[in-house]
Order: C-alpha cells, then sequence, then structure tokens
C-alpha cells in the first residue's frame, strides 16, 4: 500500500473542508421533546418502541463519544455483542451475540451474527472488520431473524446505516493522534449537485498505529493498523415517485497481524528455547509476564495481512399505486493475502510464506420487494438472489527446526517409544524413531516440504419471504412472516504435498505408526488428489409469530416465536480430511444449523421520550450446532447436535436535561451444550464417538467466550462556558463475567471478568467553528486475553474432571492496552 497517497488524498478532503469555518461535533441545540428513534428492522421505517424484536439502536452522537469507527469498538456500547479474532482479524473474527456465534477462522463456516451494511449482506464477520465512516445509526437485532434477513441471522444480526448525501452543501474533518503512534484523518463533502433532485458524498479515511507486540528478536512491531477506506454516493430523484441511492467503496489494509504470546508453558517450552536461541517458550521470556506484550517469531518469517475489498450498490425505491417497490442489487469482491509465522515461536517449525494463502470472495445480491398496506394489513412480500465465488489457496512449509524439534520430541518419550520398538521388524528402533526426519531418511524433511491446497466454491441462493402486520384491533397487532431458502454448494479441491518422508512411511505398512510427526495433516500425501464432485443442496423454511400489544402511548408487551437457519457447508481446510477416506468430499461436509427461539418483552417510555426501559426474556435452542476448534495441528468444524441459551436482556434510556444524558442495558445469557452429546468421550473421534479427541469435554458446559453476565452504561454531559463554547464529558464501561476462549474447553483457556471503562473530555465553540477533544480507552489497562489456543504441535490440555495432566504450551491474543489520545473536529 502506498500510504503517503492515502493520507494525500484524506489530507485534499481535509483541506477543502477547513477552508470554510471549523465546527465542533460537541454544540448541539437546545431541545424540546426527544425525537422519536427510527429503525429499519422490519424492512419499513418503524419507531423502535413499536416493533415486537428485541433490538437495540445507536445514533450517530453516542457512536463517535464512544470512539466506534468499526465493528469491534461497537461491543463497548452493546452489551448482547462480543467480537474476538485470533490468528488473522482480516480473516477469522467472529461476533457473538447472546453468547451465540462462529469460530471465524475456517471462511467454509459462515456467521451466526449476520452484518449488512446499507442494506448489503456482508457474508463473513471479517469482511464487515473495518472502517465504516460516517455512521447514521447502528442497530443490533438479537434473536433469529432469518425471515426478513436470510440464512446466516439464525443469532441476530448487525445493522449499519451509513450517512448519506444531505440537501445543503456540508463538509467536515478531523484530525487524530495517540500513544503508539496513532494517527487518524477524514473527511468529507456532501451536498447538492442539481438542487434537490440529485446530491452527492464523499467520505475518506486513512489510519494508522503501531502494534502492540514487540518482538525481541527483530525489533518489528506486529498487530499494528493501516487502513484506508474511500467512500462515495449518489441520490436522485428523478421523479416524484422514484429514488435512488448509489453507493460505490474501496478500502485496504497493510497490517502484520495476528501474532501471539506464550501464557502457559508446557514441557516442549525447553525444546522451542533451544531451538530459537530465546528465554521461554514462544519466545516469552520464562517466567515473565505475557501482558509485558513481548513475543519472538523467526527471523525472515512474518504475519502479512494485506486485504483489498470494494464494491457497488444501487438502492431503488418508487412509490407505486399498490405499495412501495424496493430494488437493492449490489457487487463486492474481497481479497487477502497472508503470511503466518505458524507455530507462534522463534524456533522455524511451521510457516506459511508470505503472501502464499489467499481468499478471495465475489458476491452478486439482489433483494427485491414490494411492500404496502390494505386496510387493517400492512403486507410484504420479496424475493432474494445470491451468488458467491470463494477461493483459498494455502501453503503450509516445514521450516529449518522441524527435523530436530520432531527427534526430541520423539527422544522424550521414553517408555513408550522403549514399549514400541520391539513389535517392528528390524534393530535400532530408538535411533531410527529419534531421527525419524533426518537419520533413516537423511534430509527428508528440509526445507521445501509442504502441503498446497486450493479450494474453489460456488454458493447460490434464493429465497422468498412474507412479512405481514395484521392491526386486530388499535392496541393488538399480530405479525406473520415466512421464509422459503434453497441454497446450493459446489466445492472443488485440488490437495498437492511435496514429503518423500512420509511417502516412504506410507508405503510400507510396518512403518505407518511412524507416520504422526512426518504425516501432518497439513502435509499428507495421503489426500493428495483433485475432488471436484463436492455437492450440497438445502432447502429450509424460516419463520416467526409475534403478538404485540400497546396498553398505552408508553407502554406495550409482545411475545414471539422464531426459526432461524445457517447454512451448512465445507470445511475448507485440507487439515479436515481424513487420509485413506473413501469419500474425501462427503468427508469434508456438515450440516446446516437450525435454531427455534422465544421471547417475551415489553417496552416503556415516557411521553416525552426523555426515559425508556425495555426488556426481555429469551429462551433458544439450537441444532446441529456449528464448532470449529483448534487442536494444536488442524481446525476441527462439527456440528453439536444440541446447544440453548436462555436469559434476560434489559436496556434504559434517560435524558433529563438537554445536556445530559445516560444509556445502559444488562444482558444475562445461560448458554449450554447438551449435556447428553451422543460420542462425548475422551477418546479419538470416530463414527461412534463423534465428539471425541477435541471436543469431548463440551456436554454440559458453556459455550465459548460467551459471559453469563454482560453490563454497559454511558453517560455524556454538555455543558456551557461562558456565551461562547460548550464542553462535554463522556464515560462509558463494559463488564463481562469469566469466559472459557477455547473451542475445546480447556481449563488453561478460562479468561476471568473484564471491566473496561472509555472516557472523553471536549470543548469547542458554541457557534459550531471547532472542537477539540482528549480521550482514553480502557483507562485501567485491563489486561485480558480474547482467544487462547493450543501451541501448534506442543502437548495437550488439561482434561475436565480427570487427572490428566497438562502437556500442552498455551499461546493467547491479547485484547488492547491503555490507548489515548487528541482530536481535532471542524465543519461547516
Amino acid at each position: 500500500m502506498n500510504r503517503y497517497r492515502h493520507v494525500g488524498l484524506c489530507a485534499a478532503l481535509l483541506g477543502a473542508t477547513c477552508l470554510s469555518a471549523l465546527t465542533p461535533a460537541l454544540a448541539q441545540q437546545e431541545l424540546g421533546d426527544i425525537e422519536e428513534i427510527i429503525i429499519s428492522a422490519t424492512k419499513r421505517a418503524q419507531g423502535l418502541q413499536d416493533v415486537p424484536i428485541a433490538v437495540s439502536a445507536y445514533s450517530a452522537e453516542l457512536l463517535q463519544n464512544a470512539g466506534v469507527s468499526d465493528l469491534r469498538e461497537l461491543t463497548q456500547i452493546a452489551p448482547s455483542l462480543m467480537l474476538t479474532s485470533s490468528q488473522s482479524e482480516a480473516a477469522g473474527a467472529t461476533a457473538r451475540i447472546r453468547g451465540i456465534g462462529t469460530t471465524g477462522d475456517n471462511p467454509g463456516l459462515e456467521s451466526s451474527v449476520a452484518v449488512f451494511i446499507d442494506g448489503v449482506y456482508r457474508s463473513r464477520n471479517s469482511i464487515g472488520l473495518t472502517e465504516l465512516g460516517p455512521i447514521e445509526r447502528v442497530e443490533i437485532l438479537r434473536g433469529p431473524q432469518g425471515t426478513l434477513f436470510g440464512r446466516n441471522a439464525s443469532a441476530g444480526l448487525i445493522n449499519i446505516v451509513t450517512q448519506g448525501p444531505t440537501n445543503a452543501f456540508t463538509g467536515y474533518g478531523e484530525a487524530s493522534y495517540g500513544n503508539f503512534d496513532y494517527i487518524r484523518l477524514a473527511a468529507g463533502l456532501s451536498g447538492p449537485l442539481a438542487g434537490d433532485r440529485l446530491g452527492a458524498r464523499i467520505d475518506g479515511i486513512y489510519l494508522e498505529r503501531d502494534g502492540f507486540l514487540k518482538d525481541k528478536v527483530t525489533g518489528k512491531d506486529y498487530n499494528d493498523r493501516e487502513r484506508f477506506l474511500l467512500r462515495g454516493q449518489l441520490r436522485a430523484e428523478p421523479t416524484e415517485t422514484v429514488t435512488l441511492r448509489l453507493i460505490a467503496d474501496y478500502a485496504e489494509r497493510d497490517e502484520q497481524c495476528c501474532a501471539a504470546v506464550t501464557l502457559v508453558r508446557g514441557p516442549t517450552a525447553a525444546f522451542i528455547e533451544a531451538l530459537g536461541g530465546q528465554l521461554g517458550s514462544g519466545g516469552t521470556p520464562a517466567g515473565s509476564n505475557p501482558f509485558d506484550r513481548r513475543s519472538a517469531t523467526t527471523p525472515g518469517r512474518d504475519f502479512l495481512q494485506d486485504v483489498e475489498e470494494g464494491g457497488v450498490s444501487l438502492e431503488a425505491n418508487w412509490q407505486t399505486g399498490i405499495g412501495t417497490l424496493t430494488s437493492i442489487s449490489a457487487y463486492r469482491e474481497w481479497h487477502n493475502e497472508r503470511g503466518q509465522d505458524a507455530d507462534f515461536s522463534s524456533a522455524d517449525i511451521l510457516f506459511r510464506p508470505s503472501g502464499a494463502f489467499l481468499q478471495d470472495f465475489e458476491t452478486f445480491t439482489q433483494e427485491l420487494r414490494l411492500n404496502g398496506r390494505v386496510g387493517i394489513l400492512d403486507w410484504l412480500v420479496a424475493g432474494y438472489y445470491a451468488n458467491e465465488d470463494l477461493r483459498i489457496d494455502d501453503t503450509i512449509a516445514i521450516g529449518s527446526d522441524y527435523e530436530s524439534f520432531a527427534s526430541l520430541l520423539v527422544d522424550v518419550a521414553d517408555g513408550a517409544v522403549d514399549g514400541f520398538a520391539g513389535t517392528l521388524p528390524f534393530p535400532g528402533f530408538r535411533a531410527f524413531l529419534a531421527g525419524a526426519t533426518g537419520g533413516l531418511f537423511p534430509n527428508a524433511l528440509a526445507l521445501g516440504t509442504e502441503g498446497s491446497s486450493r479450494f474453489d466454491q460456488n454458493s447460490e441462493s434464493w429465497a422468498l419471504f412474507t412479512h405481514n402486520i395484521l392491526s386486530i384491533t388499535d392496541a393488538l397487532e399480530l405479525t406473520l412472516g415466512l421464509r422459503y431458502t434453497q441454497e446450493r454448494k459446489r466445492v472443488d479441491a485440488t490437495i498437492t504435498t511435496v514429503n518423500p518422508t512420509c511417502s516412504l512411511i506410507l508405503s510400507n505398512p510396518a512403518f505407518v505408526p511412524l507416520a504422526q510427526l512426518p504425516c501432518l495433516p497439513f502435509f499428507n500425501p495421503a489426500v493428495d488428489g483433485v475432488f471436484d464432485d463436492g455437492r450440497r443442496k438445502e432447502t429450509q423454511w424460516s419463520g416467526t409469530a409475534a403478538l404485540n400489544y400497546v396498553w398505552n402511548d408508553g407502554f406495550s408487551s409482545y411475545a414471539s416465536y422464531s426459526r432461524g437457519y445457517k447454512a451448512g457447508g465445507f470445511n475448507l481446510d485440507r487439515a479436515g480430511l481424513t487420509p485413506f477416506a473413501a469419500d474425501l468430499n462427503s468427508d469434508l461436509q456438515f450440516e446446516e444449523e437450525t435454531v427455534d427461539s422465544v421471547e417475551l418483552g415489553f417496552k416503556w417510555r415516557t411521553a416525552d421520550r426523555r426515559a425508556s426501559i425495555n426488556a426481555s426474556g429469551f429462551y433458544s435452542r439450537f441444532e446441529d450446532f456449528q464448532v470449529n476448534t483448534f487442536n494444536g495441528i488442524a481446525f476441527v468444524v462439527q456440528a453439536v447436535p444440541k446447544a440453548t441459551v436462555k436469559g434476560v436482556e434489559v436496556e434504559a434510556s434517560l435524558r433529563p436535561t438537554d445536556r445530559f444524558s445516560v444509556q445502559g442495558g444488562v444482558t444475562y445469557a445461560d448458554t449450554q451444550y447438551g449435556k447428553n452429546l451422543p460420542g462425548a468421550i475422551f477418546a479419538p473421534p470416530s463414527p461412534t464417538n463423534p465428539l471425541g479427541g477435541a471436543l469431548w469435554q463440551l456436554p454440559g458446559s458453556r459455550l465459548t467466550n460467551a459471559p453469563e453476565w454482560a453490563v454497559t452504561g454511558s453517560a455524556t454531559y454538555r455543558y456551557p462556558v461562558a456565551d461562547s463554547f460548550l464542553s462535554l464529558l463522556h464515560v462509558d464501561f463494559r463488564y463481562t463475567s469469566k469466559v472459557n476462549t477455547g473451542s475445546d474447553l480447556d481449563l488453561e483457556k478460562l479468561e476471568g471478568g473484564v471491566f473496561q471503562v472509555n472516557g472523553r473530555i471536549g470543548f469547542g465553540d458554541i457557534d459550531e467553528r471547532w472542537s477539540i477533544e482528549v480521550w482514553a480507552r480502557n483507562i485501567f489497562d485491563e489486561n485480558y486475553s480474547q482467544v487462547i489456543i493450543d501451541a501448534p504441535l506442543q502437548g495437550s490440555g488439561t482434561a475436565r474432571n480427570t487427572l490428566v495432566p497438562n502437556t500442552q504450551t498455551f499461546d493467547a491474543f491479547l485484547a488492547e492496552p491503555r490507548t489515548y489520545g487528541v482530536t481535532l473536529r471542524g465543519a461547516f
């Protein structure tokens, strides 16, 4: 990425806006009654308090005060939402609502939490994890939303509406600087091009920041940020009955992410120290605090994260004689190139060459709906079509220390080796096994040994749906919705391996027991070949039914039932293949996930809208819940027969004066895997033991990264200074109770409760000329891990309710430390 070109573009926009007077975002006009919050959760413009759905809406003002510029930062003010990432923020982010989400490291799995930006579906959470630009509002819908929003909204959805062209000529600019050399420039212009008939808008953002982790071998920073966004819009009203909104955007990310630190040292730590020449496992000095944020990688390896994405969408609304016809057409591309020190240590064991791990998405979507009213019936009928091409190229190679590492691992297993030696028909077994990668087969696993895979997947989905609101009386409404979805997927896979040692071992049945280290899943030639008949077809019904009763102008209650669906698919990871399987394509497949959910709730507000309380109780039961877990060697994808979540949510807001406002929320979510899951025993997975191996600890346990309690709150106070200035005080907090961050629920992956506080102080001209703000995130420098994983090839974890000792080294992907800075804003 040419950062200077991007800085220049943003600086040009910034300069254009500053030619006029500067103004603060602080300034606020005196208010009478508070305006009603209008949302589009039902594909209609309705008041937040009028819809029988558990939905939260966050205004542009609150989002700005809380420093929300991407999805990750939204969690600070949304109690039911949690977002984490591990080995790749660009391709491995996971959003969860009410504790339900799909681990995002495998692109073959689609999301449980759908993300829509300006009505356009983003097919993976990571694709929506970028700079958002100016936002009008964000809506978070909780619970299954499949009727109106389709598959992959089984846990809920995030609906983002960006700011569009304005009728008056306006502009803004802002510049921020913070610790870790954080720089963010943003600017935009908006206004009419041809009276009220045609308007335009352009926004640009450039952001860079040093990494939070310091490599103690090379001195490099990892987990940094460098991002660029450019978005242009046109709004046209060619006739009195037709409106058009055209949006085109382009974004880049050029980052080194994501390195890990060692959290728990296992017996293999000494090997890593010896091979990598470092003081501690994974490059972290022995006995040191992982939150010193010092890691180590192999010199010459990196964590490249290079993303280019863009798209265009057109929304057309036509007021006809029978109702409003809406069309949303969109085409998007997303390209990601990665590199990785795949063992996350200073020893050169496994790596992905820089740029050799590629992911490409090309997606076309089309929605067409007609909405009208006849008497007491507000009706909506619609159709939806999506076509997505996904390509994955992945190469993982053996590093220069792999032979020595494998030999050291074998040599330490004295008893096991001696007991096994007599079963083989040749002498000198210990010498052979200890040097299995370089003794009997000299230099067989030298540099150049690698496993490659290419997956090409096409997904085609279409749906017909209807959503209808019947006003039975002035106070009672019945909502009925139904959706039929059909999805087809086809995957072609090409698997190639360069590994002479493994090929020789597999050629002799007597040697097969030795295959574990030389024949790891990512370079096992037993799965080599071209597979082109991976096909699956799904048809599913989704639906909703709700009763909403309005007791008076400020109070209503509702009861609802919803059924949701998340698509099945293919595990797009060669390590998921079983060598010698009769049908490797079937070996890749996993089934669709379904959910049935019931909800009871009420909504209350005062007549002047200055106070409100919304609450709901919910119960959801999932079948074939999709789980993706890393077992220290490979990602394992399995469908868990049953998972449930039940709980209560409460959200409240209060604005006693025009200058002061507070709001907060509490989510209690009791998540649980089924207690009697078939085959969940401490043994390798098999047809009779489908949850063995990595997932045998799931029955009866809480779901991964699903806190029982989440609490958020914020307060904002704006007050005049003399007659010419306005000041701002804002603080927000988030508390989450303890979680297990691992999909396999090893005890070492527990993370305690987290309490994080952000704050902002501002000062500006009361006539809306300028403002300056000082801000801090994670003020008390709360240290915690987002995700804890089994360090690759380094043992096995502690088993719950057993006396099996830990032999595993554990690595952690850390959350961000305290950050702070200053922002200068201006607008006209």
